[in-house]
């Protein structure tokens, strides 16, 4: 079943064009990869998606319902806020820092998107908020406050954070890329399970053996526009794609 659909989408700031007419399905369940040099439009596509930024041209569909915009007679015209905000509901995001409250502890900053944006009574979002850090391996960590974490529990925090939502999609925006070396692998394996479990992730990543090893589909993004797409066998292997080949000669080795 498609869940989200991306059609023709273009984003420009002014005179550049930084997406250049994205066409993309995803599927229910699937975990699909962004891949490309900085600068070739991944995190621009990333907040379309949820309209953190509204395309210039084209759209961005949710289980068939336009994201960001609505057809009133023969008009597109911008959805309120509130309806919004129902949409965002479904795609949680996971950013490359980590934007927690430093004054609230780590099951508060879980429990905000529930109570906030959800209007659930704050009893029901701690049970939550517990169960989603204890998914991330984080359960004794949530009195902490975020100073008190190393960055990869930071992230984690991010993610449970995402998780409390419940939403039917999760977008990462490179959640690996803020942290030191050695806390890189504690996060991955927190994606891992989550695309074991059966999740629906778009994540954007630099981490090229992971969109190898857990995506079902890489896309990779060249200057504004899908130069390659295919199961990781097909872009780290079999593509005849001569701007791939490059990429991954020089990110993957």
């Amino acid at each position: 079943m498609t869940l989200l659909a991306i059609r023709d989408v273009h984003k420009s700031y002014g005179a550049l064009e930084v997406l250049k007419g994205i066409d993309l399905t995803v599927e229910a369940g699937e975990i699909v990869g962004f891949i490309g040099a900085s600068g070739s439009g991944k995190s621009t596509l990333l907040r379309c998606i949820n309209h953190m930024e509204a395309p210039t041209r084209g759209e961005v569909l949710l289980e068939g319902e336009t994201v960001g915009v609505k057809k009133v007679g023969d008009r597109h015209v911008p959805r309120s806020s509130a309806e919004l905000s129902q949409q965002r509901r479904k795609m949680a995001m996971v950013f490359q820092h980590f934007n927690l409250w430093p004054h609230k502890t780590a099951l508060e900053n879980v429990m905000e998107g529930p109570v906030v944006v959800q209007k659930i009574e704050r009893e029901k979002a701690r049970a939550k908020a517990l169960a989603a850090l204890a998914r991330v391996g984080l359960a004794d960590k949530a009195d902490s406050y975020p100073s008190r974490l190393s960055g990869g529990q930071q992230q984690r925090v991010g993610i449970a954070r995402a998780l409390a939502l419940e939403p039917q999609i999760i977008l990462f925006d490179e959640p690996t890329s803020a942290l030191d070396p050695e806390l890189v692998n504690e996060v991955l394996a927190v994606i891992q399970g989550l695309a074991n479990d059966g999740m629906t992730l778009i994540i954007v990543t630099h981490e090229m053996r992971f969109a190898r090893d857990v995506c079902d589909r890489v896309v990779f993004l060249d200057k504004g526009r899908i130069a390659d797409i295919g199961p990781p066998s097909h872009i780290f292997g079999a593509t005849a794609n001569a701007r791939t080949q490059e990429f991954v000669r020089n990110y993957y080795g």
